[in-house]
């Protein structure tokens, strides 16, 4: 897997869309390296109007994405869900993704879908960390796409 999973694309965009940021605090330390890297990426382009949300955990990410919808042009939602013993793992990242995907359908508005599902702590430090896979800024990215 290459450290960046696409080409960045550089066409023209516009700053002043209002973007907001809802992350999990489950798995703070993780999902603090993707927005770090999300949000820097998006100011190093030049906007300035970004709003962070924190929500309890990757289940939340839908309702608060929803809400923000309201107001914001496009949304990013990041998380980090770690396969365990049980099939909660499998609960919570397929109805965050199916809710996410809902949520941004019916608001006709992106969604940057930053739920890095992974089977174990090592893959998840793999994708979040900024020095390896970066995904914090690839979905930034994407969503910035997605507005333009």
């Amino acid at each position: 897997m290459s450290k960046d999973g696409f080409t960045f694309s550089s066409k023209q965009i516009d700053v002043n869309k209002k973007i907001t940021i809802v992350a999990s605090k489950w798995n703070a330390a993780l999902v603090d390296e993707l927005l770090e890297s999300g949000k820097a990426h998006l100011e190093e382009l030049g906007f300035t109007n970004i709003k962070t949300v924190n929500v309890p955990g990757a289940w939340e990410l839908v309702h608060a994405a929803q809400r923000e919808l309201a107001d914001a042009d496009g949304v990013i939602a990041y998380g980090v869900v770690i396969r365990g013993e049980t099939t909660h793992y499998e609960l919570i990242s397929e109805s965050a993704a199916h809710g996410l995907m809902q949520v941004s359908v019916n608001a006709n508005k992106p969604i940057g879908f930053g739920l890095i599902a992974a089977e174990n702590l090592s893959q998840a430090q793999e994708r979040t960390d900024s020095s390896k896979l970066n995904k914090g800024k690839e979905i930034a990215q994407s969503l910035v796409e997605m507005l333009s």
